[in-house]
């Protein structure tokens, strides 16, 4: 295919425009699952937000400007942590995962049970599209090195496939002819495909907006605002039904709800694409204005859409030139080269899990240790890790035939302190010339001191009395054991002889679940303690996620009090606690009043740089659990 280079930079020019215009719109919405109504007058903020649905893409293309082709996804981590704070929902997991020493893709998977699934990386899909323009599958297989960062394969499908889009967008100028032509990114069979689907559907059957939205959330909608599986739909709703003029185009993705800012601005990006800089009403532009506004720590040295234009496509005109996409951008200006460091190594280490990358003490992680690139003769990686630990092998013997061994990687079963962070080396050459460093984080141990249960019912409650047949029954404010000040030691022990085992749960993804230890049915309340030891006298966040009530002590201190039955989500609940140096006792109480529960409980800082919402806050990283 061909393309006027300056064809091709006024279009990504008019993808970033309309990406800013609609992060800039949809920003002070964000959030509100009504149906949102407003007049085309109202639609601009006074002054313009910074996104992160750009900034990570500006941070994306520096990226790109240093390593090229050769870019992994290890080189966009380490960009985020140097240049981005932003530790938000699925962000702060993969800001965690990885400094425990975790890589993608298993950043994105890791103790992201709720987020997995979130908006944060097709909002990111561009940068990919306008840097390989008309290689879609190239396009979508950088997406995928990015996305894999903080995500699973429902978004990162949804981040492929509008990368690919804006691939192809250059030379197919429809929407519904690019959706059709890589709808197979959407993995088969999940709530993502089958909801964009019918987004489609719904308006080729004549549908009115809200007729169709109501469609999807009746089908498969769930309750969190940011969630892949139902912005990315009401993305193609507002394309559908804006048509393609911009403004009915972002009021129709507002009028759907929910990520506004991520909807509008994708929604804005592909339609700003499509018809280009030069085809976006002056109305509109002179709105956006030309400044990059940007939220995070990296800059660039001209702040402005039109130098970022100017520079992501020169990205595009290297690589097609060094990559032989079959793009050929013609009358490009003389663009300076990748630098020298734009290579990929000969060879690298590659370290994948079989399972969770987490352990507790005395359980094995099982890992495979490989080589990749160029392997001259037979090879020797050798792998340590902190005193205790046991690997077996120690050294692997690898080549161009046998690339990759099982590794098996044993925790001590009685360490003097369980620290959520241990770090292995794989190195490769008698030097260590190559190396390849990965974590395995260290579950949080929780001791069980009881479960209890009323065998018989409230006789002054008429309702509890008609139950008696089929229930056992509970009460929230009823002490089963001594609060604040149980015997721990006695409980414990007690409960493991009841249980004919070690009465301790582990927990590897910050969830506590009784039902890995006790089998019975029905209402009951269990008691939990655990001793996390912090290096020093601070403040914290702890959040927990629950369905049901609880109650929390921290050294003897009721922090905690919750009467409710709700939908689960990692931050139902945030408290704000001192932490001291050395060991700090947690007393937990759960109820079961149904029939299951699920509840999470992880530690997040209190620096207070961003404004001291938890949310702007980094999870924590280097306390640890005093053994059981």
């Amino acid at each position: 295919m061909q393309i006027a280079y300056d064809v091709y930079l006024d279009k990504v020019l008019g993808g970033w425009i309309g990406k800013s215009m609609g992060g800039a719109i949809g920003a002070r919405f964000e959030g509100n699952k009504g149906w949102i109504e407003i007049s085309p007058d109202g639609m601009f903020p006074e002054k313009m937000p910074p996104n992160d649905d750009l900034d990570l893409q500006v941070l994306w293309l520096k990226v790109l400007e240093e390593k090229g082709a050769a870019l992994t996804s290890d080189d966009l981590a380490d960009a985020w942590l140097e240049g981005c704070w932003y530790p938000f929902n699925e962000y702060g997991i993969f800001r965690r995962n990885y400094r425990l020493g975790i890589h993608p893709p298993y950043t994105g998977s890791f103790t992201n049970q709720f987020w997995e699934t979130g908006m944060g990386c097709p909002i990111r899909a561009e940068i990919w599209g306008y840097a390989f323009p008309g290689a879609p599958d190239l396009a979508a297989a950088f997406a995928e090195k990015d996305g894999t960062l903080d995500h699973t394969e429902q978004s990162v499908g949804a981040e492929k496939m509008l990368a690919a889009m804006a691939s192809m967008a250059f030379f197919v100028p429809d929407v519904r002819r690019l959706a059709a032509m890589f709808m197979h990114y959407l993995p088969e069979g999940t709530e993502i495909e089958k909801l964009t689907k019918e987004a489609f559907r719904a308006h080729e059957q004549g549908l009115t907006l809200r007729e169709a939205r109501d469609r999807l959330m009746v089908l498969a909608g769930n309750p969190e605002a940011c969630d892949s599986r139902t912005n990315v739909p009401f993305t193609f709703l507002g394309l559908l039904y804006g048509g393609n003029d911009l403004t009915e185009t972002m009021l129709a993705a507002l009028r759907c709800g929910y990520d506004t800012d991520c909807t509008l601005a994708t929604a804005g990006a592909l339609l700003g694409q499509i018809i280009g800089a030069a085809g976006i009403p002056q109305t509109l532009k002179e709105q956006v204005g030309d400044e990059l506004v940007m939220g995070i720590e990296y800059r660039r040295g001209e702040m402005t859409l039109t130098a970022l234009a100017r520079d992501t496509a020169r990205i595009g005109v290297l690589l097609s030139l060094e990559m032989g996409t079959g793009t050929t951008i013609t009358d490009a200006p003389e663009m300076k080269p990748f630098p020298a460091a734009a290579t990929a190594p000969s060879t690298s280490i590659t370290v994948d899990y079989h399972g969770l990358p987490a352990a507790a003490p005395g359980e094995t992680v099982e890992v495979s240790v490989g080589i990749d690139g160029v392997v001259a003769g037979e090879q020797a990686v050798d792998i340590t890790g902190p005193d205790g630990w046991t690997v077996v092998p120690q050294s692997l013997r690898l080549s161009a035939v046998d690339r990759s061994r099982p590794v098996r990687i044993t925790a001590p079963p009685a360490p003097s302190a369980w620290p959520m962070k241990n770090i292995f080396t794989a190195a490769l050459g008698a030097g260590g010339e190559t190396t390849r460093s990965f974590g395995i984080a260290g579950a949080g141990l929780w001791r069980l001191l009881g479960i209890h249960y009323d065998a018989l019912p409230d006789e002054n409650d008429p309702v509890q009395r008609g139950r008696r047949m089929q229930h056992h029954f509970v009460t929230f404010d009823k002490e089963y054991i001594p609060e604040p000040d149980p015997d721990i030691e006695t409980l414990f022990r007690d409960w493991s002889v009841r249980l004919g085992r070690p009465a301790v749960l582990f927990s590897h993804q910050h969830e506590v679940a009784p039902e890995r230890i006790i089998g019975m049915d029905g209402p009951y309340c269990a008691y939990f303690s655990r001793t996390v030891i912090c290096p020093d006298d601070r403040e914290a966040f702890i959040q927990t996620g629950n369905t049901d009530a609880f109650k929390l002590w921290l050294n003897g201190e009721k922090i905690a009090e919750m009467d409710e039955h709700t939908y689960w989500s990692p931050n139902n609940n945030t408290f704000r606690v001192n932490l001291r140096k050395g060991e700090n006792l947690l007393l937990l109480k759960l109820l079961n009043r149904g029939s299951g529960i699920r509840f999470t409980l992880g530690f997040r800082e209190c620096r207070g740089a961003h404004g001291g919402w938890p949310g702007t806050e980094d999870w924590m990283v280097d306390l640890a659990d005093k053994p059981i």
